[in-house]
């Protein structure tokens, strides 16, 4: 979940602007109509939306740092899995370690939301990219010498986690610093979840090049994944926020107390303490599934190796391009509480079809038509938390939200690397669908959430 502010307003204001002006402070003037597009054809939209991005350079700098980073993970994340695989050959191991990608949030997220209130969120930011390159560069250091197993891969991607715990609620609070006009949040958020759609396509893309063309081991593809951390890092430093480092420095009240107004506020606000909670039985379900499970099934089910796996990638991203591309339909019809309980929903039942899929490309067709859902919760999400949430308080309340969604996940992954020992994965993904599509109708009967 992202939250986001606007500067023309009271930051603690849970009031909207009454007009739609541009992601920037100034909107653009049109282009002329005699323009190299010609007197009457429009501006495509993938070319209306390169425009609105690159209006504002913070926004522009974050998404592709973004991009380039998310690709790396993706990379990471395939590796990491495929690497304990040929390591152990255990599923419950492997989700184990899947586990420790996760665990961290519950450990320090709390605190970490706090500290990102407190300090400039770039700075954050750019410490925790710079540790996690460190980190991940150890991993092809380690195996070369002899010393890379199960343990040190679990403690290395513990600390990797744990660095993440502070970069994300930084980056989701700092949105609005860089986009001001709270009108435009759905928009912003969809600009910089498309960061993570092309990331999807990007990073298998690179980790299969690498795997096919030059020959290198699954070790090396943490190479990959260190370099781009750096990448991020360089375009962070880029951002220029002036005041963002400056904020109530001096006159905040102790960290405790700062960290118990955060609670507060989720205990009493029904909107985000519902969001809490169905977020947390929605990732519960779905994302061990998705990620130790499809190894387990594209290994298992369907007799394939880790370019498959990475191939399964890219259909999770073409389906999401897919459903970011029909937002504006959603939006026209639903707010955003109800765009991500229907999201919920679809993203449930639509994990159900795995039951009798047993090909590579049913799998990805299965794949694509699921992920159209997942832009209506990892866009509208956020968007609900930046609208209502003082911008004051957004970095502990995503902090809760980090805490919420990694930390099931974590239980998600250890629990479907345990079941997927005497479970088919196939009979997995029935029930998870059923339990994930529930989330999103019990959340309905829940109105502030529903008419947020």
């Amino acid at each position: 979940m992202r939250r986001q502010t606007h500067r023309t307003e009271n930051p603690d204001s849970g009031t909207r602007l009454a007009g739609r002006p541009e992601m920037t402070d100034s909107a653009p003037e049109p282009p002329p109509a005699n323009s190299a597009l010609g007197a009457d054809s429009a501006p495509s939209p993938a070319v209306r939306i390169g425009r609105r991005l690159f209006e504002n350079r913070n926004l522009g700098m974050l998404w592709f740092g973004q991009t380039v980073s998310i690709a790396g993970d993706s990379v990471y994340e395939k590796a990491l899995l495929w690497l304990m695989l040929e390591l152990t050959g255990s599923s419950a191991l492997t989700g184990l370690v899947a586990m420790g990608a996760y665990l961290p949030a519950l450990v320090v997220g709390l605190w970490a939301g706090v500290l990102v209130d407190r300090l400039d969120r770039r700075f954050v930011m750019v410490v925790a990219d710079a540790a996690r390159a460190a980190l991940v560069l150890t991993i092809p250091g380690l195996f070369a010498i002899g010393l890379l197993n199960p343990w040190t891969l679990f403690g290395i991607t513990f600390l990797v986690a744990g660095c993440a715990a502070f970069f994300n609620p930084a980056r989701d609070s700092i949105i609005p610093a860089i986009v001001t006009d709270r009108t435009r949040l759905l928009k912003a958020n969809a600009v910089i979840q498309s960061s993570w759609m092309f990331a999807l396509v990007l990073g298998p893309a690179l980790g299969l090049f690498f795997l096919n063309s030059l020959g290198v081991r699954t070790v090396d593809l943490f190479t990959i994944d260190g370099v781009t951390f750096l990448v991020s890092m360089v375009a962070i430093l880029a951002i220029a926020l002036p005041g963002e480092s400056a904020r109530d420095r001096g006159s905040r009240p102790p960290f405790l107390t700062d960290l118990f107004e955060g609670l507060r506020m989720a205990r009493d606000d029904v909107r985000v303490r519902w969001l809490l909670i169905i977020t947390a039985m929605n990732n519960f379900f779905i994302m061990g599934p998705a990620t130790v499970g499809m190894a387990v099934f594209v290994r298992e089910v369907l007799g394939r190796g880790i370019g498959s796996f990475m191939l399964i990638e890219v259909s999770y991203a073409v389906g999401m391009v897919a459903g970011t591309l029909l937002l504006p339909f959603w939006r026209r019809r639903l707010n955003n509480g109800r765009i991500l309980l229907v999201g919920m929903v679809l993203d449930g039942i639509t994990f159900i079809p795995l039951l009798w899929v047993d090909t590579l490309i049913g799998t990805c067709a299965t794949i694509v038509v699921h992920s159209l859902a997942i832009p209506l919760l990892v866009v509208a999400r956020p968007s609900l938390v930046q609208e209502h949430v003082s911008h004051r308080l957004q970095g502990r309340i995503f902090s809760m939200i980090g805490i919420t969604v990694v930390g099931f996940t974590a239980l998600s992954t250890g629990a479907t690397g345990l079941v997927a020992e005497i479970v088919p994965m196939p009979h997995v993904y029935a029930v998870v669908g059923v339990g994930a599509a529930a989330c999103g109708l019990w959340g309905w009967r829940v109105s502030s959430l529903r008419e947020s």
